[in-house]
Order: structure tokens, then C-alpha cells, then sequence
């Protein structure tokens, strides 16, 4: 019995040590992959974690370069993508896949960002998912053109146009 104790005893805190190496390894990396010292290849690196959070951190940083952001682009976790869509130094060629990624979270990402060139916000406009198309009308990258043909149609972000329009002009918009 007291054998049994023990080794079950040694089994538990060897497994609990194993998992508290790994969290800390995980958020050390994390950390690492924020530092702005951090050189392109150790981001590369970083951007080809197995854990997501790394690679959404990598994705957030304004200085991570465009090829990695360009990789991040078809990551497997959409928080990842949805992190990168935000990113203001994101070129373009990251962001066109995202417009049409499978998930609305995602794209209500893209349709959220002010940095989203305008014809990308555009496509947005005619999304299947009721809450992207509602997020893209609103962006202020939507050609004031764009919105008034929207605004002026029977769509169901109608409204939502009309009420963008006249905010617009209200600020003085033209």
C-alpha cells in the first residue's frame, strides 16, 4: 500500500510538472514572438508553432514581415487569421484570401478592419453571412458611391446603409 502511495504519488507530480513546463514554454514562447528584437527567421519559426496563441501573436505584430503574414494567411486556426485581418501592415495578399476564408469570424474581421483596401470591403457587401455584410457597410473604406447604391436598394443592409450614408454626409462627406 505504501508503494502504491508512492508511486502514484510520483506519477502525479511528474505529470503535473510535465504540464507546467509545457504552459510556461508555450507562454515564453509567446513572449519571445512579441519582443520586437526578434529576428525574421525566429518569427518564421514562430509563425509555424504548433500552438495557436504564438501564431496569433506573430500574426498581431506590426513588424513581422509581409511573407510570414503571407503564410499566417492559411493558418489552420481562425483566431490566427482573424488576429492577421487587424494587422495595419498586412499586405494585401495576406488579406484578399481572407475575404473569402470559411469562417464568418474571419471575414467579420475583415469587414471590421479600417485598413481594408475598398475593394475588398466591397466583395464583403455581398457575403452569405448577415453579420459580415452588416460589418462591411459600415466600414468607412466603402465607396461613398457603393453606399448610396446600397442604401438606395431593398437589400437586407439597407438600412443599416441608410444609416451610414447619413452619418457620412453628415460629417461632411462628399
Amino acid at each position: 500500500m505504501k508503494y502504491l502511495l508512492k508511486v502514484t504519488l510520483f506519477i502525479f507530480v511528474s505529470v503535473f510538472s510535465v504540464q507546467s513546463a509545457w504552459a510556461e514554454s508555450v507562454d515564453e514562447r509567446m513572449r519571445a514572438a512579441g519582443l520586437p528584437a526578434t529576428k525574421s527567421a525566429e518569427l518564421l519559426k514562430y509563425a509555424k508553432d504548433e500552438d495557436w496563441r504564438v501564431r496569433e501573436v506573430v500574426a498581431k505584430r506590426q513588424s513581422t514581415p509581409g511573407d510570414i503574414l503571407i503564410l499566417l494567411a492559411k493558418d489552420p486556426s481562425w483566431r490566427v487569421r482573424a488576429a492577421l485581418a487587424h494587422n495595419l501592415r498586412a499586405p494585401k495578399a495576406a488579406i484578399i484570401p481572407l475575404v473569402n476564408d470559411s469562417s464568418a469570424d474571419v471575414r467579420f474581421s475583415v469587414a471590421h478592419c479600417g485598413y481594408t483596401p475598398s475593394d475588398l470591403i466591397v466583395k464583403l457587401l455581398n457575403d452569405p453571412d448577415f453579420k459580415v455584410r452588416n460589418q462591411a457597410v459600415v466600414n468607412l473604406n466603402v465607396p461613398l458611391n457603393v453606399l448610396k447604391e446600397v442604401a438606395a436598394g431593398s437589400s437586407d443592409i439597407a438600412d443599416t446603409a441608410k444609416a451610414a450614408l447619413e452619418k457620412r454626409l453628415a460629417d461632411g462627406e462628399r
